[in-house]
């Protein structure tokens, strides 16, 4: 009883940092240890250092280091409530930026890093536990790419160029002051993948604002930039919408030209050079195109507009069945997709939108992988960046979710009560969730443009039946007054060698699309100019 008593008075007089030993040097003196023996259980110098920073105070607060001097991070993580909560350690920035650090160590990766870099003053952040981060989180992590913070300097002194841009290039910059983005490309690496993205980003930018000239110029340096990311094909039929855009047809069509029938954007490419056609005045060239548009097989690959354009350029060489055909053609080819855009405005939760969402979460979808789903969705969902990055972060999030269910779970065994892991837990669910959400929204938002664009190619259609019916009534009084009809010859759509007249009643193989001929035999009535 006299030795408790003389331990106590003791303790008191030498102070608790004296008598606080280190657990290592405690071990020691306990099994008998040599100070050889010992070393084996002397944490690392960073994890010496941090502990000397927080100054643990508590029995839980020394089991909390014991966990991070043997990397056992889980155990760790466990243990932080009970050893730091309701503590002033805990509010701190070093406090903030190593709770995140353990989640992040813990499969949490999106909720660690999130939660460091949502730090007000992380300057502030002990250097120790800035050096834990550097050393487990390099600036090509995938996670930088899904995190949804306001990036500050200092994080990029710590993680670098890479991780920052990563961040920052899941905002579009289209719209953007040319100034600012000019700036944001300076800070990158010259032939970075980063670099490239902005500087597509900035072509686009200068040709939604009419300056194609510099827009081509950039594109050309891109085109032949490295470390490229951008598709070879996109940048081409960009470049011929540029030249298009300029007047250069001739030259914007050789651009069409080069996308290949294997390519993403073989149809887009053809409707865009059919239209460089009809504004050289070569309705015939435009007619060879569109017959490969609207071959009944590609419902779902191709747009209204090409049957606008086909009934438009049949009227000009007042082919007037032929328009009357192609509007007929449109309520089989869109009638089923006008009305699942319509269900999609009220409901995005569709079918055909999981299965999309499904297949955007591995990778690159074309209209071909979607089959019959394609004519189910709008028609430029596949390949929405904002939709493609919703999706991608709903899987990580949901990988995400599933790791703090397990981590709970492992939790209940610990022995503490543990409920701040639930919550976890339920939040991460909740996050994975609510960007679901957000992905059906940006479907929704996409039926409801495509509605809108559809819509307004029905009216222009409108106006080519009115058209096709005031030029049949023209003519027919032209012809009972003066009884002649001028007729001219039209030139071929294709110049390929394999070029094949339009086939009526066969099947077409897919390597003779695109190369149809077309003889205009019949010109429009005429009237003779009297002298």
């Amino acid at each position: 009883m006299m030795l408790v008593k003389s331990l106590t008075v003791a303790s008191l007089v030498l102070g608790a940092h004296s008598v606080a030993f280190a657990e290592d040097d405690l071990m020691s003196i306990l099994e008998g240890k040599t100070s050889q023996a010992a070393a084996q259980f002397v944490e690392s110098e960073e994890v010496a250092k941090l502990k000397n920073a927080v100054n643990p105070s508590t029995a839980e607060q020394n089991i909390f280091f014991q966990f991070l001097v043997e990397k056992n991070y889980e155990k760790a993580l466990f243990q932080w409530a009970t050893a730091f909560n309701g503590s002033s350690f805990q509010q701190t920035e070093t406090g903030k930026a190593l709770e995140a650090f353990l989640n992040y160590k813990n499969g949490l990766k999106l909720t660690g890093v999130e939660a460091l870099l949502n730090i007000a003053n992380p300057e502030k952040i002990d250097s120790t536990v800035i050096s834990l981060w550097k050393e487990n989180l390099n600036d090509k992590d995938p996670v930088w790419g899904m995190a949804q913070v306001t990036w500050k300097p200092y994080w990029t002194q710590v993680f670098g160029v890479g991780a920052e841009m990563a961040v920052l290039l899941q905002k579009s910059y289209v719209n953007e002051d040319i100034a600012a983005l000019t700036e944001l490309i300076k800070k990158t690496p010259v032939d970075s993948v980063e670099r490239n993205l902005l500087q597509w980003q900035l072509v686009l930018n200068l040709g939604i604002r009419g300056d194609a000239g510099k827009a081509a110029q950039v594109l050309a340096h891109l085109m032949k930039a490295k470390n490229n990311p951008i598709d070879k094909d996109l940048m081409t039929i960009t470049a011929g919408r540029l030249l298009y855009q300029n007047g250069f047809l001739d030259a914007s069509i050789q651009y069409y030209k080069k996308i290949g029938k294997k390519s993403d954007y073989w149809f887009q490419a053809q409707e865009e050079m059919a239209w460089a056609f009809m504004r050289k005045g070569e309705p015939q060239n435009a007619i060879a195109i569109t017959k490969t548009l609207t071959y009944p097989h590609f419902k779902g690959w191709v747009g209204i507009e090409s049957y606008l354009l086909s009934s438009f350029s049949s009227l000009k060489v007042c082919d007037y069945p032929h328009v009357l055909e192609t509007m007929k053609a449109i309520k089989p080819q869109f009638g089923e997709h006008l009305v699942a855009l319509e269900k999609l405005t009220v409901d995005p939760n569709q079918p055909a939108v999981a299965n999309l969402m499904k297949a955007l979460s591995v990778g690159p979808v074309s209209p071909e992988k979607l089959g019959k789903d394609a004519h189910m969705i709008p028609a430029h969902a596949s390949r929405d960046e904002v939709l493609t990055l919703l999706v991608k972060r709903h899987a990580y999030l949901t990988k995400e979710s599933e790791l703090a269910e397990q981590l709970y779970a492992r939790s209940l065994t610990f022995g503490n009560l543990q409920g701040q892991f639930e919550t976890l837990k339920n939040q991460v669910q909740t996050r994975a969730q609510m960007t679901q959400g957000a992905g059906l929204q940006r479907v929704q938002e996409l039926a409801k443009s495509e509605l809108e664009d559809s819509k307004q190619v029905m009216q222009r259609l409108r106006i080519v039946e009115v058209e096709m019916i005031q030029q049949v009534d023209s003519a027919s009084k032209f012809i009972k007054n003066v009884g002649t009809t001028e007729s001219k010859m039209g030139s071929t759509g294709s110049t390929n060698k394999y070029a094949m007249s339009f086939a009526n009643d066969k099947e077409i193989w897919f390597d003779e699309l695109s190369n149809f001929k077309v003889d205009v035999k019949k010109g429009c009535a005429k009237a003779s100019v009297k002298e």
